[in-house]
């Protein structure tokens, strides 16, 4: 067995490394879609009982409002003044006038109240009828392979009785936001009858295909850390908003595959995704390279998530989801275990995974949080020992980032991470960090543990009069681990300074370069370019 064995848990992936990224971008702010509405302009100022003439008054001792279904309070402190006393019939034309006044400045355009025909109020009774505006039906037009069904069922959410212009404009905003849909307009006609109206709706669908290759220097050296990859996904691969997406690379030690599908379950966004990710690497350093060391991972990881609270400038969702994880190593061909906890090289997990994340966007900043408890199961066969290492255990995963314009041209992210946990972990439940997704200047997951904290900062200069075309990024990023029962790593903190830099070639082709110095030395003794702390990217997407 030789000395000084390489650190074999630099290469399998991390429960991070499954997870989407949260938003680093400002919205853009002129996506909002257009909706065109009757003319409906209202005295904002209305008062009754001002006058009244003497042989046209009409004594009034009960005042009926029917056909209301919100508004009984509002509409009855209205009618209170008028009872037991002597109005005119314009005062009541004037108390209609209110109660179609309130609907209006409530958002409600499409309501109004009117006096009953051909009543008798000589008995000094008074009927008045509302009527609450309703949809009777929505038209889409524009639609090519997107299902009319997916952007109805969203829009009948906003679209309950009484008809609200501001929650219609704000599920509007939704489907502009929809990744499906390119540009939103709506007009609202008016419809068979008072009250009912007609939504026309015109969208644009956005490309659903897309497909692309990348070449870059991200992987751990000790497989070697140029990488090809290739990887296709269609975002509307059915026609009612489903997605499927795969993804293959390779190195010079490094075969992996990645493949998913997620389908809408509801009008409110809530997906069901399966997963299934493949992983099989072998150390290609020159002093490991004849012993042979192999390792091989698994995922499969079956997932629901569920907005709670779905709004244009905010959203809140709830997620679960049970992933199945298994890796073995090997030695000369043999299983081996490299660290404590796995039997023969091998190592099972399946875990339970319960997830909030949050996102509030303004003009100018967006915060993201997400947190995640994962809870190892004693189930699916899952490593079970008594060294106190195995599949129970318990783990929290917490991400907060900042993205700020702190000028018309400058944007700040920072972001923290950390991972805290009671228990000691098995290599694949890990904390990682070191490499271009968290410290720069170091070999990807340069350190290891059961718990960790990164701090992650960077300013993106535009130089260019397109912000998009070329950018400077200047960062700073620190991070520490530790371990609940195992040794700790030597050093446990690792930081790092630098530049970094992002070109759009083209519309498809895009280069990111990113240069950092390490802080504190961890004995990285390489001479790729990785280990030099230069990192590379060209990716090229035609669809």
């Amino acid at each position: 067995v030789p000395n000084n064995l390489p650190n074999i848990e630099q290469v399998e992936p991390k429960p991070t490394d499954l997870k989407p990224d949260l938003p680093s971008d400002i919205p853009p702010s002129n996506t909002a879609p257009i909706l065109k509405t009757p003319n409906a302009g209202q005295n904002a100022n209305i008062q009754c009982l001002t006058a009244t003439t003497g042989n046209e008054s009409i004594l009034v001792k009960q005042i009926e409002v029917n056909g209301n279904t919100i508004f009984t309070e509002e509409i009855n402190t209205f009618t209170k003044p008028f009872l037991n006393r002597k109005v005119s019939f314009e005062d009541l034309l004037c108390l209609r006038s209110q109660i179609t006044q309130l609907y209006f400045d409530s958002g409600y355009i499409t309501s109004g109240a009117f006096i009953t025909n051909n009543q008798d109020i000589s008995q000094g009774k008074i009927e008045i009828q509302v009527v609450e505006g309703d949809i009777e039906k929505i038209e889409i037009s524009g639609l090519n392979r997107l299902q009319a069904g997916y952007v109805r069922s969203r829009l009948k959410r906003v679209t309950d009785k009484p008809l609200n212009q501001r929650a219609l404009e704000e599920g509007l905003q939704l489907l502009q936001l929809d990744p499906l849909l390119e540009r939103v307009n709506a007009e609202l006609t008016v419809g068979s009858s008072a009250g009912r109206n007609i939504l026309k709706v015109s969208v644009r669908e956005a490309p659903a295909f897309h497909a692309g290759i990348g070449f870059n220097n991200y992987r751990s050296p000790s497989i070697g850390s140029t990488q090809g990859n290739v990887f296709v996904s269609h975002d509307n691969l059915l026609g009612f908003g489903d997605r499927f997406s795969a993804q293959y690379g390779i190195t010079e030690g490094l075969d992996i595959y990645d493949i998913s599908y997620t389908i809408p379950w509801n009008a409110s966004d809530g997906t069901i995704g399966v997963r299934y990710g493949n992983s099989d690497s072998t150390i290609v350093e020159d002093r490991f390279r004849d012993f042979d060391i192999d390792s091989e991972t698994e995922d499969l990881s079956f997932s629901l998530r569920q907005p709670i609270v779905k709004k244009p400038d905010t959203e809140f969702a709830l997620g679960l989801s049970l992933d199945l994880r298994r890796t073995q190593t090997s030695l000369l061909g043999e299983p081996f275990s490299f660290s404590l906890g796995p039997e023969n090289g091998e190592s099972k997990v399946a875990v339970l995974r319960f997830t909030q994340d949050w996102v509030n966007r303004s003009r100018d900043r967006v915060l993201a949080a997400r947190s995640q408890f994962s809870f190892g199961l004693d189930a699916f066969d899952a490593t079970i020992n008594d060294t106190g290492t195995d599949g129970r255990f318990f783990s929290w995963l917490g991400q907060f980032q900042w993205v700020e314009q702190v000028s018309p041209r400058a944007l700040l992210v920072s972001k923290i991470t950390t991972q805290l946990t009671p228990d000691s972990l098995l290599p694949i439940e890990q904390f990682g960090i070191g490499g271009v997704d968290t410290v720069r200047g170091y070999r990807q997951n340069q350190l290891v543990a059961d718990n960790g904290v990164l701090f992650q900062t960077e300013v993106r200069l535009p130089l260019t009069a397109n912000p998009e075309t070329f950018q400077l990024v200047p960062f700073f990023e620190i991070g520490t681990v530790w371990n609940n029962n195992a040794p700790q790593s030597d050093p446990s903190t690792i930081a790092g300074i630098g530049l970094g830099a992002r070109w759009a070639i083209s519309r498809n082709l895009g280069l990111r370069l990113d240069y950092g110095i390490p802080l504190i030395d961890a004995n990285n003794s390489g001479n790729s370019l990785h280990e030099k702390g230069l990192y590379f990217s060209l990716q090229y997407q035609p669809f």
